[in-house]
């Protein structure tokens, strides 16, 4: 396993029940160093470690921002692509009555089957695996039905207006593929961001050691903070697990349109209606 897959592997509690301990473990080190030094020195300057600490926890902060826009940022992508592969679909269902009769009602079945299988829920391996086999398959077969009509001649302007949306129906999947499975903060920056939140850990119980102070319970609001601050991120980050994730009725409500859409058009075909 690579740095960047490594830290992905975790489950969101470890990563969580990590950090604590990370941020614990560097307080009570650095109080430890803090009452040593404390004995061999007569006179420490506060000020000095103060701003050392100050300077630190600016670095950090500065650090946790960076990385949380990334994840916040990447988030509202996966919400705006979702949007845009809705539109698509819609359109492109729409659309497919530019095509022949026959080769439209194909078209517009495997539109509502392609619906239904995009309105998955994110966290379901298998239900992702699926989607994104069967949706490569109705791609090419959409794509054949639209070779067929070149060969046969069929009206170009009317095509085009079939194809311009199919083409934004392949775009947007594959866009959502990138962006959504395999866009991660790299393990780089996680290695930073755990380093500086030990480093700014060890400082402040450095000062607490120095300065007598510090409590258990004040450790442990500091751990449950960054450890918070860090899980936020990482559930960010990770868009089939956790809690944050994209809200996909948007595509559950095409899908349920596009079945009444079809039922309908099926009741219409039937002999004596």
């Amino acid at each position: 396993m690579t740095l960047n897959t490594i830290f992905h592997a975790l489950p969101l509690l470890v990563v969580y029940a990590l950090t604590f301990l990370l941020v614990m473990a560097s307080l009570a080190l650095g109080m430890l160093l803090g009452r040593r030094f404390l004995r061999t020195h007569e006179t420490i300057k506060d000020s000095s470690i103060g701003s050392a600490v100050a300077a630190t926890l600016g670095l950090l902060a500065f650090i946790l921002a960076f990385t949380f826009n990334m994840t916040a940022n990447r988030f509202n992508d996966r919400k705006a692509l979702l949007l845009d592969e809705v539109n698509a679909i819609n359109s492109a269902y729409l659309r497919a009555d530019f095509l022949p009769q026959d080769v439209a009602g194909l078209a517009k079945e495997l539109l509502a089957e392609y619906a239904a299988i995009r309105d998955f829920h994110p966290t379901i391996s298998e239900a992702r695996a699926h989607a994104l086999q069967r949706g490569g398959e109705i791609h090419r077969e959409l794509w054949a039905l639209v070779d067929e009509q070149v060969r046969a001649g069929y009206d170009a302007g009317y095509l085009r207006q079939f194809v311009e949306p199919l083409n934004v129906v392949i775009n947007d999947h594959n866009a959502r593929i990138t962006v959504g499975l395999e866009y991660r903060i790299p393990g780089a920056i996680w290695l930073a961001l755990y380093f500086m939140t030990a480093l700014a850990m060890l400082a402040i119980g450095f000062q607490f050691g120095v300065a007598r102070g510090g409590s258990r319970q004040v450790g442990m609001a500091l751990a449950l903070t960054f450890s918070t601050a860090i899980l936020l991120i990482a559930d960010l980050d990770r868009p089939t697990e956790g809690t944050l994730l994209v809200d996909q009725s948007p595509m559950a409500e095409l899908h349920s349109r596009l079945q009444e859409a079809e039922r309908a058009r099926a009741s219409v075909k039937r002999p004596g209606n």
